[in-house]
């Protein structure tokens, strides 16, 4: 009971990678720090999240089968859960080109790992972005801006900081996202309309708390 305690203590990750050979390699050099979940390509990975409401990060491969890391990032991007939709996703691969890299930022990846990986710079990137999650909120002249459809600076509520940030990022990629599923044919037109719908009801969303707030 008491090591059971101990470990969902730790923050809970998810590797996707379809070689055992490399999940076994990250759960091997991350066990002490985190409680570590498997899953061997995007298809596995979606199922295992909506399952498994412990995980708070992904690190994700790019090139597997049935669902590579490309499409199974952008159903993340476009999940309806908000606590899905903002979960940090570290790619891990071999793929040193730009394009690879490129590509998975914009399908909305938070951050890129080369393998083979050094343990401590990835167990320091891993708690960055967990760490991102739980920043203390901004004052209301720091917070961040995003803009609507009609490009409309907006400010964020200090409460609804991390919402925006993500918006912000979004908005960045969602043009450079949309120009690879064109010439790459990616295949994600559905998972790009998602992602564009999510961003208008978050915005909304912001809206109404901001003249919340206002009328108060």
């Amino acid at each position: 009971m008491g090591k059971a305690a101990l470990q969902n203590d730790k923050p809970c990750i998810l590797v996707v990678d379809d070689s055992r050979v490399v999940r076994h390699t990250i759960v091997k050099a991350l066990a002490a720090h985190f409680d570590m979940v498997e899953a061997e390509n995007g298809v596995a990975a979606w199922r295992t999240l909506n399952q498994n409401s412990r995980i708070q990060l992904v690190i994700s491969d790019i090139q597997m089968p049935e669902m590579d890391g490309y499409t199974f990032i952008c159903k993340v991007r476009a999940a309806e859960d908000p606590a899905l939709r903002d979960m940090p996703v570290v790619v891990i691969t071999s793929a040193e080109d730009e394009i690879t890299r490129e590509r998975a930022y914009a399908c909305g990846a938070n951050d890129f790992v080369l393998k083979p990986f050094n343990t401590t710079q990835l167990i320091e990137c891993l708690n960055s972005q967990l760490t991102a999650g739980h920043e203390s909120l901004e004052p209301a002249s720091a917070a961040p801006h995003t803009a609507n459809g009609n490009g409309e600076v907006v400010l964020a509520n200090p409460s609804q900081s991390n919402v925006a940030r993500t918006l912000i990022l979004v908005l960045k990629v969602l043009p450079l996202l949309k120009n690879c599923n064109s010439k790459l044919n990616l295949g994600i037109d559905r998972e790009i309309a998602l992602v564009q719908q999510r961003i208008a009801a978050a915005h909304e969303e912001l809206k109404k708390v901001e003249a919340g707030d206002v009328a108060g």
